[in-house]
């Protein structure tokens, strides 16, 4: 069926592997590496702990060999009292260590969620484009909190150990030979483990893989855009089937995984119940030849059950261990993947600008980056030039327009100009200062931004505007709405500044979004605005009201508008005319024309074509 080989070809897309990586263990310890103080408190209580939980079958010896036998009801009570003060102060421990091991638990997620976060917004826009945005979610979430589950797992398997260790050596003081079958059975452990708890890690890395497919499917359908596609191509049916299929891919790994879990522990219990058989067997004739005293056998038995209960505990941690693991794993495959652009190392202050802007023979190949979820691994990046031997100088205060055929590269030269990439070879300055030595931020400050895609948040109007400016007054968002020329239209809504837009802004038209989004520059007052084809999508009515409010924001700054209907940038100071990636001329638009060259053909096919 088509959906199922749809849902077949698409998804998370990493790489599945058979082991945890070694990097993902370190890069746990790196993180749980910071609460050591509380990791060395907790490693204390836990033993001192198991050290008190060793007393309960003593007490029994001691009653049963001893206090009986000589009918002492004062030993009697001094035993019992004795239980009960170890079993209050084991308790008292374990709710201690439990807090501990929770506050570790939830700082972990903090920290984690904290560091991946800010390291995705570090990566490149190639990250996001090679990227599903159900795929980033699923790792910041669902991963981090399978992440977390390293510190309960941790405690218990270090209570776990400590108590097989304990054990044993008492087991070997009462009864060597009796403890010796209990022994005979650890061999069976490691076949075991060999056989059956390898099967684990990959299970769980594949349950995650068809989680992060299904949260792909989700995200992708369930936002405004999605769900109206489906809708307008009757695609409802088939995306239902789809996305079952997709949960019945999750359901039947997720089986898998508890099957596996589920016969390791049954495996490990078998083996463990052959091991308390043993000691019954050995330990019952070696009382009856009285060389084992009742209280001792009674011992015996009770340190069996001690022995093997942890050893039982840690099979079934086994899945739950590499789920944690597998999900540090991914988590880090994340963090490993490196920024392709970062601030210099000393940048270089630029507190006021005057706006000069010049590429000086630049060369652009968008990069391919690697990603731990790329949606076609298999295929070839590309490696066509995107820009070749760029040079132009945009003056202070003055009007550049990039102008070309679509696929030229324009949009490409704002996207360097904006630091989101790097260019290969080549200088793009800012008033004589290198773009690579001045820090992120400082170009950000100085750079507003309006494309023909706007991103409103489904938030409030102003929430949206103060995105630009956090800071910003009541009085300034009125000031920046009405060089917007949309405070009028803000004021008829239900509830004004306060109004709900809608996820990405649907509430509005697609002209009111447009003119937010110049709002937002008007509200951040940068020196320099480039507008990416801003208006490409409106219609003649918004059109109109978008260039009028443009117009207020360009005056006196350095603007670099990029364009495709020419007729919006004849007055423009600078036309570069960009094909196949190299300026193929530039001036001023009489100056175009006269040349009978690219811009002049460009411009006469929209007359013929809006006539």
């Amino acid at each position: 069926m088509q959906y199922m080989r749809y849902a077949r070809t698409s998804g998370d897309g990493d790489n599945t592997k058979d082991a945890i990586s070694k990097a993902a263990i370190l890069r746990a310890w790196s993180f749980l590496a910071k609460y050591k103080r509380m990791l060395i408190v907790f490693v204390l209580l836990i033993g001192l702990g198991r050290l008190i939980d060793l007393a309960p079958p003593l007490i029994t010896k001691s009653i049963i060999d001893t206090a009986i036998p000589k009918r002492s009801l004062s030993l009697l009570y001094l035993l019992v009292g004795a239980a009960l003060a170890a079993t209050v102060t084991s308790t008292t421990i374990s709710v201690a260590s439990r807090w501990i091991s929770s506050k570790m638990g939830e700082s972990l997620i903090l920290d984690l969620r904290s560091a991946l976060f800010a390291h995705l917004q570090r990566l490149p826009i190639a990250f996001y484009t090679k990227s599903q945005s159900g795929s980033i979610v699923s790792r910041l979430n669902n991963d981090v909190l399978g992440s977390q589950q390293a510190i309960s797992i941790i405690s218990s398997v270090f209570s776990d150990v400590l108590t097989l260790t304990f054990t044993l050596f008492i087991m070997l003081k009462l009864s060597p030979s009796a403890t010796a079958i209990a022994l005979v059975t650890m061999p069976l452990l490691v076949v075991v483990d060999r056989k059956l708890g390898r099967r684990i890690a990959p299970l769980a890395r594949n349950q995650m893989k068809a989680n992060a497919q299904l949260s792909n499917l989700t995200t992708e359908r369930m936002n405004v855009s999605g769900a109206l596609l489906v809708k307008l191509f009757g695609n409802v049916t088939r995306e239902t089937h789809n996305y079952d299929y997709r949960a019945g891919k999750l359901r039947d790994s997720g089986i898998k995984l508890a099957v596996a879990g589920r016969l390791y522990g049954a495996a490990v219990s078998l083996i463990a119940a052959l091991g308390v058989t043993g000691i019954y067997l050995i330990g019952g004739r070696l009382a009856l030849d009285r060389q084992l005293t009742i209280g001792t056998l009674v011992a015996l038995t009770q340190f069996a059950t001690n022995l093997y209960t942890p050893i039982t505990d840690l099979a079934t941690l086994k899945v739950t261990l590499s789920q944690s693991l597998v999900s540090f794993d991914r988590v880090a495959e994340v963090l490993a993947v490196a920024p392709t652009v970062t601030d210099p190392e000393f940048p270089k202050a630029i507190k006021e600008i005057e706006g000069k802007i010049a590429f000086e023979n630049v060369d652009f190949t968008y990069p391919d980056i690697e990603t731990p979820f790329s949606e076609a691994p298999d295929v070839q990046p590309s490696t066509t030039v995107a820009l070749e031997s760029i040079s132009f100088i945009v003056e202070p205060g003055t009007m550049t327009a990039i102008v070309g055929p679509s696929g030229a590269g324009k949009s490409t030269i704002a996207s360097l100009i904006s630091r989101l990439y790097d260019p290969d070879a080549g200088e793009i300055s800012l008033d004589g200062i290198n773009l690579r030595e001045i820090s992120l931020q400082d170009l950000s400050d100085h750079i507003g931004v309006v494309s023909q895609e706007t991103f409103l948040f489904h938030d409030t109007v102003a929430s949206n505007l103060r995105f630009a400016r956090p800071d910003a007054t009541n009085e300034e968002l009125i000031a920046a709405t009405k060089g917007a020329q949309i405070y009028q239209t803000i004021m008829e809504m239900p509830d004004g500044f306060d109004t709900l837009v809608g996820e990405r802004g649907y509430r509005l038209s697609g002209g009111e979004r447009q003119r937010l989004a110049i709002a937002r520059v008007f509200l951040k007052k940068p020196e320099i605005v480039i507008l990416d084809e801003a208006t490409s999508h409106l219609d003649t009515e918004n059109e109109a009201a978008v260039q009028s409010a443009l117009f207020n924001l360009l005056s006196n700054r350095t603007s670099i508008v990029i364009a495709h209907r020419l007729s919006t940038i004849v007055a423009a100071d600078q036309i570069v005319v960009i094909k196949s990636g190299k300026i193929a001329e530039k001036g001023q638009h009489a100056e175009l024309l006269e040349k009978k060259g690219v811009y002049r053909d460009l411009f006469e096919t929209q007359l013929v074509l809006k006539q």
